[in-house]
């Protein structure tokens, strides 16, 4: 397999590891060298015998060459699902990709229980994600309790929170409903671990998924993140496909 990353930070380093020999040869593009080991692309562009394009930058990156992937016709993995809270440009989006060649992957990041989700999708009367950090991951100075620092909708999470509603954008678009889906973010001084709760109302049962994630060697983000991109790349070649 070919891949080129858009980002060539934590992520792209823990995919790389993980699918060892999968990978003929690689290419990135960042904004600097990091030293992944991959061809470094100073300026942006997408190798025409690439057989994937894999985001692990930013939502801006998203927006940035999301289109332009579409056109080439590359299939395209996508980590900052938050980039699809902007209304207009996800409208953009999914005009292109219905006519493009091109499969988009949104892998579950730091939750699971996706595919309970999109089963029961058309049942579900409302869903409500509670996100638990330290209060460093949200850039505030220690707490003697917990504090819940955000409550609302997921447009709303992602515009106050961008670094850390990717889950809950994604959590989404599993829905179908943007309208169904609740946040809440706690500043919790007592934990060490991301932990995220989805709680499901549906008209064909009730469900509750708990994850409690240890962090990536990059702090801000779960390792199960980059797991669950490199487990998705892997269907490519896997035979037995869960």
């Amino acid at each position: 397999m070919k891949v080129f990353f858009v980002g060539g930070g934590n992520i792209a380093r823990i995919v790389l590891k993980e699918l060892g020999s999968c990978i003929d040869s690689c290419w990135y593009y960042d904004k600097v060298e990091t030293g992944l080991e991959c061809k470094y692309l100073s300026s942006f562009y997408i190798p025409s015998d690439c057989d994937v394009v894999v985001e692990c930058a930013s939502t801006e990156a998203v927006r940035e060459f999301g289109l332009e992937v579409l056109e080439s016709g590359k299939d395209l993995y996508v980590m900052s699902s938050g980039a699809f809270a902007d209304e207009e440009f996800f409208k953009r989006f999914s005009e292109k990709l219905s006519t493009s060649k091109s499969n988009v992957y949104i892998p579950s990041g730091a939750i699971g229980g996706l595919d309970i989700i999109y089963a029961i999708r058309n049942y579900i009367n409302s869903v409500k994600i509670t996100t638990r950090k330290p209060p460093k991951a949200f850039g505030l100075e220690e707490l003697s309790t917990q504090r819940t620092i955000f409550y609302g909708k997921v447009v709303d999470a992602i515009k106050q929170f961008p670094q850390n509603a990717n889950v809950s954008i994604t959590l989404s678009l599993a829905v179908g409903d943007f309208e169904k889906v609740f946040v809440e973010i706690v500043a919790d001084p007592k934990i060490e671990q991301n932990i995220h709760e989805i709680n499901i109302s549906s008209s064909v049962g009730e469900y509750t998924i708990i994850h409690k994630n240890k962090p990536s060697p990059n702090p801000k983000t779960s390792y199960l993140a980059p797991l669950s991109l490199a487990a998705e790349l892997k269907k490519r070649f896997e035979k037995l496909k869960i």
